[in-house]
């Protein structure tokens, strides 16, 4: 009776101390705000507020503690593009961002990390069952005569044998459960990679769009304002031929146009360059998009600023967030796996087969042999590997701890800044608008006072050169302004709040 109470309170201790190993579920350290500072610089209606499961680190987890994977990333190949785009009105960036997400690299890359995590995954999952190994050989020995006295000459022998193997590792106290949990949030980290390669994608090939569409822009500002100033050279030299010009007025002119003309060189270089860019992001040579994208095209209105509500919808819903915080969730369990190792192991093994010395008797009922029982293994006389093991799977824990809470602390920095870069680029496009529009109407009144006597020609250029430089920063700053709608985007965490995707 006493050596049964003892077994009893032996295996309670150890199934205590399973449960004391269990993680708790992890949240970020970091303090979220209840409102982005730059929100005022917003425009719109706001987003709903945030539900539980919308907060940063209490998403739905699953049995073992671990986030369930979000339905939009189990959804993501089939998904249409998001409203975000629609809005640009542009069909041929839709055409090519689905082009893109279809076809590049570097998004084929993150899927095949998927498949790579979801067979590491299995192969975990895999110790749950036991492990069966089939084996067959020969051997011939001979026996010294030393070892078996009364014999003066050695003994010869065959050894024919066939069977198989049997272990299985009773899971008593988590560490394989714990093993597999972090395997498959692993795997769910490596689903939120492919969304955010795909959102970094989709940013890169508007950016690189609209990049191209701006110095076609800048190019046709230049071509306009060459043609006039060829226009004004002509002039300034029928005038010298007829004597009421000077040879000053006309060097000037002529300065004025090769320095404009030195311009569509560079432009004609960022424009092939964005070009050979967008085949890098499509995955396939440029040389179709020569021709697809060479007509230029006009720059859309754009949108007011989208109130985002509570930040931490915000944040929660960026990819790199979500795999920072399963990565952590994995690094966790995996402490908790390293941990059980301080525990003993049951493991139930078993051999069956046949061993003979005779070929032909291989399969006999006489062969015949079997052996299966439990092993409890405690590695009570090597704790200090366990311990080390333990040690580092909890540093490797901290540190995706630090990098969990500094892609929270990123994604706020971005959305802040993305907020504020996108209000002040609209802001600013209003103001080059109007310095465009009067230094064109400057432009023709200088050149009306010329040709009546009022003004002499040196007005003229330098009505002609503020025309000039007030059109290509308009260009310039329609680029910058669209540009800032991709960050948003990008800061977005490739969702926008107030689309259909996110309606609770």
């Amino acid at each position: 009776m006493s050596r049964l109470r003892f077994s009893l309170m032996m295996i309670f201790t150890f199934l205590a101390a399973g449960c004391a190993i269990q993680p708790r579920p992890e949240t970020t350290s970091v303090p979220v705000p209840s409102r982005l500072l730059s929100e005022e610089a917003a425009q719109g209606s706001p987003s709903p507020a945030p539900s539980q499961e919308d907060s940063i680190g209490a998403g739905a987890r699953d049995p073992a503690g671990e986030p369930a994977p979000p339905a939009e990333v189990a959804d993501a190949r089939e998904a249409p593009l998001p409203a975000f785009w629609t809005q640009l009105g542009d069909p041929t960036l839709r055409e090519l961002i689905g082009e893109a997400l279809r076809t590049n690299l570097d998004v084929r890359a993150a899927e095949a990390r998927v498949r790579e995590a979801s067979a590491s995954r299995q192969l975990a999952a895999l110790d749950y069952f036991p492990t069966v190994t089939a084996s067959s050989g020969y051997t011939r020995q001979r026996f010294s005569g030393a070892s078996f006295p009364g014999f003066s000459e050695s003994e010869e022998l065959d050894l024919y044998q066939a069977g198989v193997d049997a272990s299985w590792e009773i899971d008593l106290f988590g560490r394989i459960r714990r093993n597999v949990a972090g395997q498959s949030a692993l795997q769910r980290a490596a689903l939120e990679d492919v969304r955010d390669v795909e959102v970094l994608l989709v940013s890169e090939v508007g950016r690189t769009y609209y990049d191209l569409r701006g110095a076609q822009e800048q190019l046709v500002v230049a071509e306009r304002n060459a043609e006039n100033q060829r226009r004004t050279l002509r002039l300034t030299e029928d005038r010298l031929e007829g004597g009421r010009g000077t040879a000053f007025d006309t060097e000037r002119a002529r300065a004025q146009l090769s320095a404009t003309l030195a311009t569509i060189p560079e432009l004609e270089t960022r424009i092939a360059g964005a070009i050979f860019r967008m085949g890098v992001l499509l995955g396939r040579p440029a040389e179709p998009l020569l021709q697809r994208l060479a007509a230029p095209a006009e720059f859309p209105e754009l949108p007011e600023s989208p109130r985002v509500g509570a930040p931490e919808r915000l944040v929660h819903q960026r990819p790199d967030v979500r795999s920072a915080e399963r990565r952590l969730a994995a690094e966790t369990a995996f402490v908790s796996s390293a941990r059980a190792d301080y525990l003993p192991r049951l493991t139930v093994g078993g051999s069956a087969g046949y061993t003979s010395s005779a070929f032909d008797a291989i399969g006999d009922s006489e062969s015949s042999r079997f052996i299966i029982g439990p092993t409890l293994s405690w590695p009570l006389f090597d704790l200090g590997r366990v311990t080390a093991r333990v040690d580092a799977a909890e540093a490797r824990a901290s540190e995706a701890r630090s990098r969990y809470d500094q892609a929270v602390l990123l994604a706020l920095e971005e959305a802040e800044t993305a907020f504020v870069a996108y209000d002040r680029a609209r802001r600013r496009l209003t103001h080059l608008l109007d310095a465009a529009e009067a230094s064109e109407r400057a432009a023709e009144l200088a050149r009306l006072r010329f040709d009546e006597g009022i003004t002499d020609f040196l007005q003229v250029l330098d009505a002609e050169r503020t025309m000039l430089e007030a059109q290509d920063e308009l260009a310039q700053g329609r680029t910058n302004a669209v540009n800032a709608f991709v960050e948003l985007y990008r800061a977005l965490g490739g969702l926008w709040p107030l689309g259909e995707s996110n309606e609770p």
